[in-house]
């Protein structure tokens, strides 16, 4: 189980799978994400990837985002999304869609969707971070002010420009690196 830190559902638990296949990001983590953010995510869109078991998301609601769209491959992951999303109430305010993330983004950029903020979270050894960061790119998911936040392994090594996307500030957080991305305009 985790807790929701800030906001309306303030210590609400929300469940998580069972085994290592999930790694919810870390309460101090997301706590200092958001504090990092602020006030940007009130009245924000915001997109959750490969969002596990909707922790982020969630707690942007929770903090006053008006929409979330989760994003998730697995089909556990996205039963326990669903289910906390119905938990908290938040179906008039979420969408949960079980898709690889790649075709996802295409599909939203089809729809003309844009996000004032994407949270990624990919698996650590796939990686995927730089290729997704690209495809948010590529397919202008992002508002023009918007921000990409992206959380990998150390191991992982991403570009400081990927596409049309600047990294501008970085945090380490042990083994775990969050990124923080926008548009180079």
């Amino acid at each position: 189980m985790m807790r929701i830190t800030s906001g309306i559902l303030k210590n609400k638990k929300i469940k998580s799978r069972e085994g290592r296949e999930t790694r919810p990001t870390l309460e101090r983590i997301k706590e200092a994400i958001f504090s990092i953010i602020g006030d940007k995510v009130v009245d924000s869109r915001f997109l959750d990837l490969y969002s596990g078991t909707g922790n982020m998301g969630i707690e942007a609601l929770s903090r006053n985002a008006k929409r979330t769209i989760f994003i998730e491959n697995n089909q556990e992951a996205l039963r326990i999304i669903i289910e906390n999303i119905n938990d908290c109430k938040l179906e008039n305010k979420s969408r949960a869609y079980k898709n690889d993330v790649l075709r996802a983004i295409e599909i939203l950029s089809r729809k003309n969707e844009k996000f004032d903020i994407i949270f990624m979270d990919p698996p650590y050894k796939e990686n995927l971070t730089e290729k997704t960061l690209m495809h948010i790119s590529d397919f202008s998911l992002l508002d023009d002010d918007g921000i990409v936040i992206s959380e990998h392994s150390i191991y992982e090594k991403i570009s400081d420009v990927v596409g049309k996307l600047v990294k501008y500030d970085e945090r380490d957080y042990n083994k775990k690196i969050i990124s923080f991305y926008k548009y180079n305009l």
